[in-house]
């Protein structure tokens, strides 16, 4: 009797443990290798992702004030990236993006990063300051979201049109998060 009951629970969780995972095509997808990058190497044109691969890299040569950095502007980006998907379940890709980044650094990721964050100092700070004035610089991203709109449900359910938010104003949208999300001033 033990034997039948030590089998039927090995074949029911078995059975139970078989989980389907679905993934569109280009599902937070890196389009650029960009490596450790400074803040002014980061182009127009690199998304979140590749700004993540970014952070990991950094991470390894343990280049953490730079990691912590591109952080803040992967996060801006994916933020603005946020407001011109049109599909909400997109939007947890940068969660995805950040946790997998996190497992990758192993278990020393969350202090080493702390401590960087605590180096770059709040709101005002001159390496705040500073970080305002590269990203202002920059301007609007021009980065294609499709890391994004690819993880939704919705590119897997279908979706008419290419994912975005209609008549979306990108540099409102861009000026208002460097004033209201990265507390940029003037």
């Amino acid at each position: 009797m033990k034997r039948f009951l030590l089998v039927l629970c090995c074949v029911a969780s078995g059975t139970i443990a078989q989980v389907t995972n679905i993934e569109a095509p280009g599902n937070l997808k890196s389009e650029h290798d960009v490596g450790c990058i400074s803040v002014e190497q980061v182009a127009a044109d690199f998304s979140p992702a590749d700004l993540f691969g970014g952070i990991s890299e950094c991470h390894r040569d343990r280049s953490y004030d730079k990691a912590v950095e591109l952080m803040i502007v992967a996060q801006l980006r994916g933020e603005f990236d946020k407001l011109r998907v049109a599909d909400k379940t997109a939007h947890q890709a940068m969660q995805v993006l950040a946790l997998q980044t996190q497992d990758a650094g192993g278990r020393r990721y969350q202090r080493q990063m702390q401590e960087a964050f605590q180096r770059f100092g709040g709101t005002g700070s001159p390496h705040h300051t500073k970080l305002c004035q590269q990203v202002k610089q920059q301007g609007l991203p021009r980065h294609s979201p499709s890391y994004m709109i690819q993880h939704g449900m919705k590119a897997i359910t279908g979706f008419e049109g290419d994912g975005l938010v209609d008549d979306f104003n990108d540099q409102r949208a861009w000026d208002n998060l460097l004033k209201s999300y990265l507390k940029c001033s003037g």
